[in-house]
This record gives C-alpha cells, structure tokens and sequence, in this order.
C-alpha cells in the first residue's frame, strides 16, 4: 500500500474556480451507488434535492440531481473527457404518463470507477466551457496502467442492512410497508459487479476495458391497499438495472503526439409496473452511447487539442399494453374491489437525441510583451443534434364516464365485456375513447461557439480575461460571454493570494420545448352510438402547446476569494454572488398576453414558455486545508475541513414542467414570516440548506493495510417554505401569507474502512465496508401538514474484490 496515494494536496486553485477529486479519493470515499454526484457532497457550492436520501425510498440506484450555486439541475454541463454528456431532452420532467418520461441531466451514469478526476467549476469558470448557468462538472476516464493488471469485486446493499425512519402519524404508512408503488420500498437488494483489464500492448500503445453492472431489485405492489384482490395483494419485482461497457486506446504516436480513443455503453433499464392497473408492465430506458476521439500534438507554437464525439441518448418506454381500459368492477373485471377497474398502460414511445460534435483548442506558447506575459488560449466547438419523439403505437384509452350498459358482446370487441358490475349491469361497453396516433417528430438544430482568453501576468497579479460566443440555429440566437478573473499575490511568496472575477455564463435550452408542440395533435377522439354501430372518428385536438423562441437563460457573476497559507495550512474565504435572469417557466398563453387566436388549432388554455423567472443566490465558503498529513504514530492521517452559508431566493417561476398561475406572474406582495416582500424575493422550497460543515479525513495505517475515510456532514435543518392559506391585511390590502418552518440541523457521519491483503507481485484481495449515518441520526428531509419525511438511517454496503 502506498501512502503517497491517499494524500490529499492542498495545492492553490485556479483562479478559486475549481474543486477536483483525485482517484485517490475517489478510492477511498463513501461513494454510495458509485455514481459521479455521490462523490460531490464534499462540494460547497453542490446542494442535493431534499429527498434524495429518502428513508422510503433507499433502493434506487439512479444519479442524483444536483444544483451548483442555486441554480435548476437541468442549467449544469456534463462532460466526459471534455465532450458534452447532457441529458437535454426533457431533464426536468419526473412524469410517466402517455407523451413523456422522467428525465435527468446527466445522460450516462458513469461508474466512478473509471474516473481518474472529477473537476467541479463553479466561479471564474473559463471560456472553454459554456453551455451552462449553473456550473461544470468535468469527469476524464483513466488511461490504461502501463503494466498488465485487472480487477474484479462485488459490491452489496440489502434493506436488511438498513435503518428505516419512518413517521409513525403517517397517513401512508401502511402503504409504505405493503411496498405500494415506486415510492415505497421497504425492501431492496442492490448489487454492483464490477471487472476491469489494462496494460500496455506495445511500448506505445495501452488499452484498458471495464465491465460493470449495477442491479437493484425491490419488490412493488401495483395496487393500492383499497384493492383487495388475490391479484391486487401481489408483488411483483421491480429491476433497475445500469450497466457500463468501456474500452479505452492510448497511442503515444510520438513523444509530441498521443491519440485517445473510447466507447462507453452505458444503457439503464427501469423494469416494473403502472399504479393500480392490470397488464401494467412497462420498461423505461435511459442512457446511451458515446465515442470519443481525442489528439494533442505539443506543436512549435503551442499545444493544439482537437477532440471528436459521438453520442446517442435515449429516454423511451416499451409498454405491455399500447391501452389503458377503465371499466366497472364486475365478475369478468375482478382483480379490483374498488368502483375502478383498470387495465393496460401508457404505450411505447421512443425518444433520443443523437449528436457529433468537435472541439478544437490552442494553448499557445508564452508570449512576452514589455513586463508582461501572455498564455493565450482559443478554441473552437461544432456541434449537430438530431432529436426525436414516436409514438410506436397507437394508443387508445377512455374515462368511467364512456361505459354503458350491455348484456352482449360482439366477437373480438376488446372495448367490450359481459360480467354483472358494481352498479349491476349485466355488461358494459365503451361509447367513446381518444385515440393517440402513432407518429412522432423530429428536428436538427446545429450550433458552434468560439472563445479567446489570455492569462496575463504582471508581476505579483494575475488577469485572466477571455469572451466566449456562442451561436445556434435552435434560439436563432447569439450570445457573448464577458469572463474576467484575476489573482494577486499580496506580498509576492506565493502565501496570500486575493482573488475576483466578474463573470457571464449563458445556459441551456431544452428540446421538450419544441417537442411539446406537435404531441396533442395527434389525438383524435372516436364514438359510437351503440354497442353495435360503427366508430365514428371527431375532430382532431387542437394543439395544447405552443413552441416559441426563447431568450438564452443567464447568469451574472460576481465572486472575491481571499486565501492564505499558516502552519502549512491553506485557509481560504470565497463569495460568490449570481443573479439569473431569463430562466424559463411554463404558463398558461392567456396569463402572459399571449391568448390563442384560433382555438380551432391551438387550444384557448395552451401553454407555452416564456423566460419569467428569475433568482438571485449569495454563496459564503470556507475551507481550511492542512498541506501535510498528521503523523500518529505508525498512521497518517489528511483532513479538510469546509464551511458555506448560502441565502437562495427564487421566483418560483424557474420549473419549466409544470404550469404556474396568473399571481405568481404579475410577482404580488406577500407576507412572509411577518415580514412583507415579493414573491420572487421569498427563499428557494428545495436545494436550499442555508449553511453546511464539513470535515473529510482520510487515515491509513500501512502496518495494517487499513484505510479509513470519513466524510462528517453538519447541514442547517430542513426548511419547508409554504403557504398558509390565510390573509394577512397590510396597509388595506390583503397579502398571502408564506411561514418558514425550521426541522432542526443535521449532523451525518459516512465512513468506509478499506483492508487489503497483499500476496506476490501486485496481488491483493480487499474488502471495503462503507457505513453511511453512522450514528443512525432522524433526519427530517421533507414535510407537510400530516407527515413528515425523513432520511435513511444507517445503511451499510461492503466490496470484497482481487486485483492484479
């Protein structure tokens, strides 16, 4: 065992705009799930959704969303060795229903296992990244090990290893404990399999293949607890299940020239079952393929990188039925003993985006002018997207309210049954269902952006200004991104260093805006007089949605950093101020001056998107990093100790899924904790801890071949921001009123211990045990006017793995 490889450097940041994890902590962390935003919880500027930890709901295996600097998920920019990997389909939705999926951000869930780094900016991000309004996290794949080694390890979580925190008062506990539906499971069994081989073919090229699958399995009843039925009472399993396949090149052509080339598989399956229906089956899809081609040549006049991408995401469904039928509980109909009984789906639907792009940069050689130097850098980035959606199927559904009474049945009639029923018919049939034709959508959109900056040094300061242009036929829009950041070094030693920067970053704009328009268009409504008479199709809906052209989402910033280096240790203050503006909401057209004109085509309550929100963010932090580790007899140990205060307020107006009201439009007064404000100025109602500690350390004793790293979390309690319902009367007007109810702090302590035991050559088997909530503390994550919801209790998960 090495100890060199579990330092933890304090080395200065750049321009204090980056957080990078190294492999060897990416090694040694409590990495939950092994996905990329487990390991960001160290992150100041990284706040989690309240219920991602949920206690009901420990078995997914799925990355989480995450907001860096107050900002909506969806504004983040993955990348993958440089390359884009956004989810930009429709990341915000959480819906299943008949015309769209649950989405999410980051497009690949990329095992940890394969990174070498993960860099996270959040401030003075560079003019090579744009695309984004709150902040980048850039993930590089390891290269090959020279010599030949591999891995192979199985790791494993069970509910069984679980503490739950359930809320006794609970209205739906009895729900949770029956497993009714995705959001309660009580019971799980998570596997991660993982296997990687490299080495070095040749004196000058390496390869380096990974296999790794992760598997959750949790038992779900369809049905609610009001179904009780021998059908109704089963529980079927439900199998998440997300696999990586990944092959790395590395070919040093020359001493001044390597290629890099890789393909990532990284498909996700999500296989169970609709609520409270029979023939219910579904299975959503997710993630993809990427190809990546990278070259750096160290040229005479500099470095020149260019890179070229290939991917192809999806977001789809295949459904066991393309109906759902809604009849009366009967003889024939009695898997229910409710009114209701339903049967069927919400059909397939096939939806992707695939993309090609390149990227060229320039990282030229020092250039001297006077007293100053120039590290110039340009680069520039072409991309071109195809999206789709289809409806593979037809899809066919109608209301309790279409049935009628019967006592027979043509053959072959599906929309017909005989059985007495519930209200003692002898049969039914339907008179009337809507039909979503099978169809789809598709669209190009291409774009490309250029940027320049110049790090310049005069003596003891450091400028760093650049501009960023990006263009796309999309918006039919331009924008310009003004970056500037500087570092003075106070007294010239390198020891006291104040840092600043003003900076603009230009956002995303999702394709679910274009693709909305076209799906309600392709339903159409049939009839029948009778049972016996012929469907008879009515008039097509007219469209629910409008697609138009948006203004760019932004952000200003402003951000000031103080760091200092004493007794080894480097202690650094950073602000960092962000005003977004244009973000973009959804709303009924008639709510913004935008009423229908034909309601013959476009439906008088269609809704569009406009770019009314808004939110202004202040983010303090403070980290104090020891530069050499503790030595405790025959361990060491590295720490880090970090702290941030945040104040979020949002307009509310910032979730482009779901439509707000005509108030909340015109921004009132309100009354808020007995003081009055605007709407938009009241705090943020998620991603929003006002402030955290954090303490990581990492020890190692070589005697023993133990790690040991702890990851201690002490975060500002739960906030539910909300209305009352009540009226406060203010200066004769009445104001709505909105309290602020504080859950106490929560402190959390995850550990993982790791123990190896080495045997000839590079040989070693190794067990690592992580416990997250050590101390089994209640946290409450979320809470209404019945229940509250806390987080998982202590959890357990243990890798036993051989490497060579």
């Amino acid at each position: 065992m090495k100890l060199g490889d579990l330092l933890v450097k304090g080395k200065r940041k750049d321009y204090e705009g980056a957080r990078s994890i190294e492999r060897d902590q990416i090694e040694g962390m409590p990495a939950g799930n092994g996905d990329i935003t487990s390991l960001l919880r160290t992150n100041p500027a990284v706040q989690f959704d309240n219920s991602q930890l949920s206690s009901k709901t420990p078995g997914e295996i799925s990355p989480a969303n995450i907001s860096i600097n107050g900002q909506p998920h969806w504004q983040n920019l993955f990348t993958l060795d440089g390359m884009g990997m956004n989810n930009d389909l429709d990341p915000g939705n959480t819906a299943n229903t008949t015309n769209a999926l649950p989405g999410r951000s980051q497009g690949l869930a990329i095992d940890t296992d394969l990174l070498e780094k993960i860099t996270v900016y959040d401030s003075n991000v560079p003019a090579s990244f744009g695309g984004f309004n709150g902040g980048v996290v850039d993930a590089k794949t390891r290269d090959p090990k020279r010599e030949f080694s591999g891995k192979l390890s199985v790791q494993m979580s069970r509910s069984e290893w679980t503490e739950y925190h359930l809320d006794e008062n609970d209205p739906d506990l009895d729900e949770f404990e029956a497993a009714v539906g995705s959001g309660n499971q009580p019971e799980f069994d998570k596997l991660i399999t993982r296997a990687t081989l490299e080495g070095y073919l040749t004196d000058n090229f390496g390869l380096l293949g990974s296999f790794s699958r992760k598997t959750s399995t949790i038992p779900t009843r369809v049905f609610g607890l009001t179904h009780d039925t021998p059908v109704a009472n089963q529980q079927p399993d439900r199998e998440i299940e997300i696999d990586n396949y990944f092959l790395k090149g590395v070919w040093d052509i020359s001493p001044d020239l390597r290629l890099r080339a890789s393909v990532t598989q990284a498909p996700e399956e999500d296989r169970g079952y609709g609520s409270n229906a029979l023939n219910s089956y579904r299975v959503t899809r997710a993630g993809g393929e990427s190809i990546n081609l990278s070259l750096d040549w160290k040229a005479p006049v500099g470095l020149i990188s260019q890179k070229l991408g290939w991917s192809d995401l999806e977001n789809s469904r295949d459904s066991a039925a393309n109906y759902m039928r809604v009849w009366r509980r009967s003889d024939s109909n009695d898997w229910s003993s409710t009114v209701v009984a339903s049967e069927g789906g919400f059909g397939d639907i096939e939806q992707g985006q695939k993309s090609i792009s390149y990227q060229g940069d320039i990282h030229w050689n020092a250039l001297q002018t006077g007293p100053v130097s120039h590290h110039l850098q340009t680069g520039v980035a072409l991309e071109k997207s195809t999206v789709h959606f289809k409806r593979l199927q037809p899809y066919y559904s109608n209301s309790l309210q279409n049935l009628a009474s019967t006592d027979w049945c043509a053959p072959g009639d599906p929309w017909c049954s005989i059985g007495n029923t519930s209200n003692g018919w002898p049969g039914q049939y339907v008179s009337s269902y809507n039909l979503l034709e099978a169809g789809g959508v598709d669209f190009s959109t291409t774009q490309w952006a250029f940027y320049l900056q110049d790090e310049m040094q005069y003596k003891r300061l450091s400028l760093r200004p650049g501009v960023r242009i990006d263009s796309d036929n999309y918006m039919d829009q331009t924008t310009v991104s003004p970056r500037l950041a500087a570092v003075l070094d106070v007294l010239g030693d390198g020891e006291t260093l104040v840092t600043a920067g003003a900076n603009r970053y230009y956002g995303r704009n999702l394709y679910t805006y274009r693709l909305r328009e076209s799906l309600e268009q392709m339903e159409v409504s049939y009839s029948r007089e009778d049972q016996s008479s012929p469907w008879v199709a009515g008039a097509r809906s007219p469209a629910g949605s409008k697609f138009s052209q948006l203004d760019i989402p932004y952000n200003d910033e402003l951000s000031l950093a103080l760091s200092h280096l004493r007794w080894d240790t480097l202690f650094t203050l950073k602000y960092v101020e962000r005003k977004a503006r244009d973000q973009v909401s959804r709303a009924w057209g008639s709510q913004i001056g935008q009423p229908s004109e034909d309601t013959d085509t476009l439906k008088s309550n269609y809704y569009t998107y406009y770019n009314g929100g808004q939110s202004d963010s202040q983010i303090w932090s403070l980290s104090v990093a020891p530069q050499f580790p503790f030595q405790t007899l025959s361990s060491w140990t590295t720490a880090e100790l970090v702290f941030d205060w945040s104040d979020i307020n949002s307009s509310g107006l910032n979730d482009y899924t779901s439509s707000i009201g005509l108030l909340w439009v015109d921004d009132p007064l309100i009354m808020y904790d007995g003081s009055v404000m605007r709407y938009s100025d009241r705090p943020a109602e998620n991603y929003n801890r006002p402030w955290t500690a954090r303490l990581i350390t990492t020890t190692v004793i070589p005697k023993w071949n133990l790690t040991w790293t702890n990851f201690l979390r002490h975060r500002a309690g739960y906030r539910r921001v909300a209305s009352t319902g009540k009226r406060i009367e203010y200066q004769g007007e009445l104001l709505r009123e909105w309290m602020e109810q504080d859950y106490g702090s929560a402190l959390t302590w995850d550990a993982r211990i790791g123990w190896e035991q080495p045997f000839s050559g590079n040989q070693a088997l190794f067990v690592n045990l992580d416990v997250s909530n050590v101390l089994n503390k209640r946290i409450t994550s979320s809470a209404s006017n019945t229940s509250f919801g806390y987080e998982v209790g202590r959890q357990f998960m243990a890798e036993v793995g051989y490497r060579f």
